[in-house]
C-alpha cells in the first residue's frame, strides 16, 4: 500500500484498508445472481462464429450444373442448326424451306470472285434443279406448274453460267472438256424423264436439250436449230 499512497501515514492507511474491506463485504464478493443468469441466457443465444476457414476459401466455385447448362444449350443450337441446314439443302420446289434454298445458292452466286467462279456454281445449280425434277416426277405430288417452274429455273441457271464462260472467253480444253461432260449428264437425265412429263413439260425440256446440245458446237451456242430432238 505504501507504493500506492505515498505521503500518507501508516495509520491512516491501516484506516483506509479497514474501510474497504468492509465495504466489499457488504456489496457482496461477486456479481448478484441476476446479472450471471442474464449473461449465460445472452451467451447461449449468440450467433456461432463464421467458420475462419470457409471465408479464407474465396468466392465458392460453380457448380457441375451451373457450368455443364451453358455447353448443353451450345451443343443443342448447334445440333438445331444443323438440322436446320440439312433440311434447306434437301428441300425441294413447294417445300417451306426451299425459298431459303434458293436464297442461300443466289447469296453464294453473288459472292463469288470471278465470272469463272459464277459459271461453276451455276453449273452446279443447273444440276441440282435437274435433280429436283427428278424427284418431283416420281413423287406423289408430281404438279406440271412446280415441275416447269424447275425447268425453267434450271434452264435460265445454264444460261448465266454460257454467259459468265463467255467473259472470261475460257475457252481452253480443260473448259471445254468440262462443259462437254455437264452437257451429257445433263442430257442423259432428262432424256430418261421425257416419258414422265405431260407434253407441255415434253416441249420445254426438248427446248433445253436443243440448246444445251449446241454448247458443245463453238460459235453455235444460242442458234436455234431446224427442228428439236423430237423432230418438230
Amino acid at each position: 500500500m505504501d507504493k500506492w499512497l505515498p505521503g500518507i501515514s501508516q495509520r491512516s492507511q491501516a484506516h483506509i484498508q479497514d474501510r474497504v474491506a468492509r465495504l466489499g463485504s457488504q456489496m457482496g464478493g461477486g456479481p448478484r445472481p441476476e446479472f450471471r443468469a442474464a449473461l449465460k441466457e445472452r451467451l447461449m443465444n449468440a450467433p456461432e462464429p463464421a467458420d475462419a476457414s470457409y471465408e479464407s476459401a474465396g468466392p465458392a466455385r460453380p457448380t457441375r450444373r451451373a457450368t455443364l447448362f451453358p455447353q448443353l444449350l451450345s451443343v443443342g443450337l448447334g445440333a438445331a442448326l444443323f438440322t436446320a441446314g440439312v433440311a434447306t439443302y434437301q428441300s425441294m420446289p413447294g417445300d417451306a424451306l426451299y425459298p431459303v434454298k434458293r436464297a442461300a445458292e443466289n447469296t453464294l452466286f453473288h459472292l463469288s470472285t470471278d465470272d469463272a467462279e459464277r459459271a461453276g456454281r451455276s453449273f452446279g445449280y443447273a444440276e441440282t434443279r435437274a435433280h429436283e425434277v427428278e424427284e418431283l416426277l416420281g413423287s406423289t405430288r408430281a404438279e406440271g406448274p412446280l415441275i416447269e417452274e424447275t425447268l425453267k429455273a434450271m434452264e435460265d441457271t445454264t444460261r448465266s453460267a454460257v454467259t459468265s464462260l463467255r467473259r472470261v472467253q475460257r475457252h481452253d480444253a480443260k473448259s471445254r472438256g468440262e462443259l462437254k461432260r455437264f452437257v451429257q449428264k445433263q442430257r442423259n437425265q432428262i432424256e430418261g424423264m421425257l416419258p414422265k412429263m405431260d407434253a407441255e413439260n415434253q416441249r420445254r425440256a426438248n427446248g433445253y436439250l436443243h440448246y444445251i446440245d449446241g454448247l458443245t458446237h463453238p460459235g453455235d451456242d444460242d442458234t436455234p436449230r431446224s427442228q428439236d430432238v423430237t423432230g418438230r
